[in-house]
Formats: C-alpha cells, sequence, structure tokens
C-alpha cells in the first residue's frame, strides 16, 4: 500500500481595509522582496467585495512578477471601475509562488496599504491582516481581544476603531476603554458583516473622556482584526495603530 504524501503547504492569504473618497485614497502594494528568494515567479491576486461575502465586486491579478517587481493598485481605479465616489470595503490578497511551498503554515506574503489624504484625515502605513487556518489554533475564551494601548480620548482628540471580518458569517463585537482613574467602559453591541469592514467613533458615543493616555480593547467573537485612528478635534488624523492581541491568547501550532 502506498504512503499517502502530505498535502503542500500554501501561502496564507491576508486581508485589508479600502478607503476612498473625495479626499482620501488607498495605495495598495505587494512586492515580492518579502521573501527574497530571486530564483521563483510569484502571482498576486487581489479581491474586492460588497455585500455579498462569496462573490468579490472586483479584482485584478499581477501577472508573473520576479523579486523586484511591484504591483500598484490605487483605489481610485476600484473606485471608478465600480462607479462609486467613496470606498470603505473589505479586501483580500492571495500573494504566492507555486515554485516553493511556504517554509511553516504560518507564512504569508502581506501586500501594505498606504492611506493617504488632501485634508489630513486619513495617512500612514499598514500590512495587511493574515488570514490563519486549520495549521494555527488560538486557546480562548468565549471572545478575542485585540488591544490599543495609550489612545487618547479627551477634549481635545478623539478615535476611529476599524474591524475587518475576514469570514462569511456576520461577526459581532464591542469597543472597550479602560482608565485607571474611571474603570472600565464598553459600548453596544455592534457588527460587522462577512468579508466586511466596521467603524465605531468615539464621537456620539457616551464613552468617558480622560486626561491621561487611555486602552482601547477591541471585543469579538470571530477572530477579526482591528485598527485605530487618533483624530485631533478637527479631524485630523495624529495617529495609526494597528491591534495587539492579548498575552492570554496561547498561539499552538500543530
Amino acid at each position: 500500500m502506498a504512503k499517502s504524501t502530505k498535502p503542500v503547504r500554501e501561502w496564507v492569504p491576508s486581508c485589508f481595509l479600502v478607503m476612498h473618497d473625495k479626499n482620501v485614497s488607498t495605495s495598495i502594494r505587494y512586492s515580492p522582496m518579502h521573501i527574497q528568494r530571486a530564483d521563483v515567479t510569484y502571482f498576486s491576486s487581489i479581491k474586492i467585495y460588497g455585500r455579498n461575502p462569496v462573490n468579490p465586486v472586483w479584482s485584478a491579478d499581477s501577472g508573473a512578477m520576479h523579486i523586484d517587481d511591484v504591483f500598484n493598485i490605487d483605489s481610485a481605479k476600484i473606485a471608478a471601475d465600480l462607479g462609486v465616489e467613496k470606498l470603505l470595503a473589505y479586501g483580500e490578497a492571495f500573494n504566492h509562488t507555486p515554485d516553493m511551498a511556504p517554509p511553516t503554515p504560518n507564512v504569508a506574503m502581506p501586500v501594505h496599504m498606504h492611506f493617504s489624504s488632501t485634508d489630513g484625515s486619513m495617512f500612514g502605513h499598514l500590512a495587511s491582516f493574515f488570514i490563519f487556518g486549520a495549521p494555527r489554533s488560538v486557546q480562548r475564551g468565549d471572545f478575542y481581544y485585540e488591544n490599543f494601548p495609550g489612545a487618547r480620548v479627551d477634549e481635545d482628540h478623539h478615535i476611529s476603531a476599524f474591524v475587518i471580518n475576514p469570514f462569511v458569517r456576520t461577526g459581532r463585537f464591542r469597543v472597550i476603554i479602560v482608565d485607571a482613574e474611571f474603570g472600565r467602559w464598553e459600548s453596544p453591541e455592534m457588527t460587522v458583516k462577512g468579508k466586511n469592514v466596521a467603524e465605531w467613533t468615539s464621537i456620539g458615543s457616551d464613552c468617558p473622556r480622560s486626561k491621561n493616555p487611555i486602552g482601547i480593547i477591541v471585543k469579538a467573537d470571530l477572530k477579526t482584526s482591528a485598527f485605530f485612528a487618533t483624530r485631533a478635534a478637527d479631524g485630523m488624523m495624529i495617529g495609526l495603530d494597528h491591534g495587539h492581541p492579548f498575552l492570554a491568547q496561547v498561539l499552538d501550532h500543530q
């Protein structure tokens, strides 16, 4: 009886947020320089989703790439193709090479987002978020958590938290604010649709303000990914940061 062969590992896909309007634009970029193997050929496939979590509304393929190539997509192109002036959309990237398997089950080739704006409301650089499959499991309780230390919510600052859901089903999340002075505050429950994004802002909420830096926590029932923007009172963005998983989450590589 022939021995069964172990399936070749697949490259881990990643997800991201695309923002676009008259003031804000997003540049999506991928370069094979992440892996630094000059003897293989690389490919990138980008998909943008709308209301349907199964079928993308827009897609693009890079074709064959070499180590010094860059695959670049601008949000203006996506918006024009879709016939819209404004985008707050979920995207996925599958970057891979058929010439080699990833060295471990948890290696990805991410795309990077460069956010820019003419009014200062959005700018910065973020890598896409990995979508890990079965080889990577997280030991947890009923929820996943991401932590943003040192945020500012006071008379001169407010924040926007963006939650990205890479799954087909709808997820639920809350935003928690922790401060040594007033303790803990939790927002009402919100939803983020499948393969979609949701934004929570401190403006209009009854969350407390503090003269000290505070901790922001995103609590979700799915393994979403989050980042947040800190803004001054006039809406100008002064910070952009990834979330940080709680240390209580133990990664179990199988």
